[in-house]
């Protein structure tokens, strides 16, 4: 009988302990911009830089359909595992505010992708030699306009500034295979061609006909064209 007692005292510790209620997770609401990796892993990047990946807990496909990396969002998430990059389990999300990969920080980004990471970003080198084609354009004067859209800016001149920017966007050997995803930082639009999206972090200009590198020289003679009549 004894034996049976211990065992009936047993089975009930046993039924009782399954039929205790999980624990609910202790959630938190943390803000930040939006990362998302060519794997698909989706990464909250704090106002100080710090990369959280996000583990879904919920059910669904797609959860990051219709989001850009660089959104601004606000994430319900559980305890965050102190790793590099940290991780979290994410519960719900909402989105703030659109925003841009620029909205990344540069640091937070390179750190990531020396551990292996790929945001789908490429690392542009500028031309060792002009880009030219072999007949280029001339026979225009100094009162060639030219306009450069700068942070929602229109800013127009002419002179020696709009001559010498005119000769490099006009004049590049552009490739229609060479397009990349990387977005331009401005506009400029000449009497003799317009659309030519420009990156001088990247060493670029883009337009209809494609995309041709510049040298160093070449971007920081535009640098310092865009410094001059675009304040």
């Amino acid at each position: 009988m004894k034996r049976i007692g211990i065992l009936i005292w047993a089975l009930a510790l046993l039924l009782s302990s399954c039929a205790a209620p999980a624990v609910e997770p202790e959630l938190t609401e943390t803000e930040g911009r939006l990362l998302l990796a060519e794997n698909g892993t989706a990464l909250l990047v704090t106002e100080d830089g710090t990369p959280i990946v996000l583990s879904i807990q919920t059910d669904g496909d797609g959860p990051w359909w219709g989001y850009h990396s660089g959104d601004r969002i606000r994430v319900t998430h559980d305890g965050i595992n102190e790793t590099y990059p940290a991780q979290t389990g994410a519960y719900a999300w909402e989105r703030l505010e659109e925003g841009t990969p620029e909205d990344i920080p540069e640091e937070t980004l390179a750190a990531l992708e020396d551990l292996g990471w790929n945001f789908g970003r490429e690392i542009h080198e500028p031309a060792a030699e002009p880009q030219t084609v072999k007949d280029p354009v001339t026979g225009y004067c100094g009162n060639t306009v030219t306009e450069v859209t700068l942070d929602g800016e229109t800013y127009s001149f002419w002179g020696g500034d709009s001559v010498t920017l005119t000769d490099i966007v006009i004049n590049l050997a552009y490739d229609p295979e060479a397009v990349c995803s990387c977005l331009p930082e401005f506009l400029v639009d000449t009497e003799f061609g317009d659309g030519y999206s420009v990156n001088l972090t990247e060493y670029y200009v883009r337009c209809q006909e494609g995309q041709a590198p510049l040298t160093a020289e070449q971007a920081e003679k535009i640098r310092g064209i865009v410094e001059r009549n675009c304040k």
